[in-house]
């Protein structure tokens, strides 16, 4: 997998803990990295608290510390002292392809700081900077950069988050990366051009790599809470009710029996299609050739990729076979756990588990 890492923290040892910390739910996957390869030791789901992630950030810190313990024990493995991986995401993080003279590799640490003070919007010195080069200079001596920047606050937030459950900091990294490399891992080959969309509660996230590099990175504002609005407005009923028939709506007997709701999630997907498409359109500069119509495969993950019309509806609109994600595919599984959760609800692990193939000194 070549989709970068962002290594802010290292350390080691041969178990590692993918910790997805979201506004809906903490989802942790357990690895175990063997001769033969990945081995999925374990899984946790335990939902967050509303209000307590918010956008990326740790609202009430104690009450998703005790999330995140209950979600650890699930794996029914001795997590204790093992090394996670966390993603950070929302405004905490910013990620821009860039271009910056190509002056060697001892100088390009500096340009990159340089380049980062007119990319964030406040004191260098409040943002932990990384980065990742793309491919070689080109003939005008331009390189292709990745770069990424992290609020310390947050990162020192998350820090105190794992230390507080008793696991190891290993690597922090962005969850839209985690979910390509999920999936690289999964199909085992990264020589396409691929797209990642990650429905999230508040944002969905995209990711267009080609042959493993980072292309087009976008988080939009839009997720599953804009599907609970849209059903509570059209339908005039309250929050809770929408957020109950959200849940139902991925049946067909319950979208066969509800026309008016079918309606709102026609809705939903022609607002959220829009918004990719816009961002696809405009942000296809970046990488040249890249176009809509140039995407192998789509790859959908998270809780809101299953409203009913949104795969056919973003498969139409990029002109691109659409699939869920499948992140334990390549691993081998241990059989305590309920294949149900492995198979039908796999696609929500997508970024637990692309965190945690995250290996301490992985740079690549």
């Amino acid at each position: 997998m070549s989709t970068p890492l962002f290594g802010f923290l290292q350390g080691t040892k041969n178990i590692q803990l993918g910790i997805d910390v979201g506004a809906s739910a903490v989802k942790v996957v357990a690895l175990e990295n063997t001769s033969k390869g990945a081995r999925l030791l374990g899984l946790g789901w335990e939902e967050t608290p509303p209000g307590a992630v918010v956008d990326g950030s740790l609202n009430d810190t104690r009450s998703i510390t005790q999330v995140v313990k209950a979600a650890l024990e699930q794996t029914k493995i001795r997590y204790k002292g093992c090394n996670a991986t966390v993603g950070l995401r929302g405004i905490n993080v910013v990620f821009k392809r860039i271009s910056v003279p190509f002056q060697g590799n001892m100088e390009l640490p500096r340009q990159i700081i340089l380049e980062a003070q007119q990319h964030v919007d406040s004191d260098l010195e409040q943002w932990q900077i990384d980065y990742e080069p793309i491919g070689a200079p080109n003939s005008e001596g331009q390189i292709s950069v990745l770069l990424v920047a992290a609020k310390r606050a947050v990162v020192e937030q998350y820090v105190e988050l794992l230390k507080q459950v008793g696991v190891k900091p290993s690597v922090l990294d962005c969850d839209a990366f985690a979910i390509s490399n999920s999936f690289e891992f999964a199909s085992q080959q990264d020589n396409r051009t691929n797209l990642c969309i990650d429905v999230g509660r508040d944002s969905t996230k995209i990711h267009l790599t080609i042959n493993g590099n980072s292309s087009i990175i976008r988080s939009l504002p839009i997720g599953g809470s804009h599907f609970t609005d849209l059903i509570s407005r059209q339908l005039n009923i309250s929050h809770t009710e929408a957020e109950t028939i959200k849940w139902s709506v991925a049946s067909p007997e319950f979208a066969a029996e509800h026309p008016d709701v079918i309606a709102v999630c026609q809705q939903h997907t022609e607002e959220l299609c829009d918004e990719i498409k816009k961002t696809m359109e405009f942000y296809s500069g970046y990488e040249e050739g890249t176009a809509v119509k140039a995407i192998d495969s789509v790859v959908l993950s998270g809780g809101g990729s299953v409203v009913p019309g949104l795969s056919a509806g973003i498969s139409t609109l990029l002109n691109a076979d659409t699939i869920y994600a499948s992140p334990f595919k390549a691993m081998t599984i241990n059989p305590k756990i309920n294949e149900n959760v492995t198979t039908r609800y796999s696609h929500q692990f997508a970024v637990a588990a692309g965190l945690a193939l995250r290996k301490s000194g992985d740079k690549a």
